[in-house]
């Protein structure tokens, strides 16, 4: 596995994002990052399932909108704050065992709008998910 502290010692703003109690009570952590892209690993449980005993599908979406963000925070000034403006989702076949890993690149990095993709792969590799999105790069407050 790689060194988590490594790309969080490089991109503080990572260990910001994951600092938040979102990350923590869903189970889900930064695993990788460079330049333009970073990637996140998840492990369900029971917590995240829905009713039918599957991981949650809003769970997905916060796990590509978090990867994103992520990868444009390895881009982004330290003071400058990454929103999201627009996504879009797709699921492309259900998930195979309970870990979903989510791999994260900058399309665009522009002054103000930037747009990332997010694909999500289960633990045979398969691609089980796509998502788009754009931000808003905003000055500090």
């Amino acid at each position: 596995m790689p060194d988590t502290a490594n790309h969080l010692d490089r991109y503080p703003a990572l260990a910001e994002m994951q600092a938040v109690p979102l990350f923590g009570n869903l189970g889900y952590q930064f695993t990788d990052a460079g330049e333009g892209w970073a990637e996140i690993t998840f492990t369900a449980s029971p917590a995240a399932n829905n009713l039918y005993g599957i991981v949650h599908g809003g769970v997905w979406l916060v796990l590509a909108d978090s990867a994103m963000g992520g990868a444009l925070a390895t881009v982004a000034a330290p003071d400058e704050r990454v929103i999201t403006a627009q996504s879009d989702f797709r699921w492309l076949r259900p998930l195979e065992g309970p870990t979903i890993r989510t791999h994260a690149t900058v399309l665009r990095r522009g002054r103000t709008l930037s747009h990332c993709e997010a694909r999500l792969y289960d633990t045979t590799d398969r691609q089980i998910a796509h998502a788009t999105g754009t931000y808003v790069i905003l000055p500090p407050e």
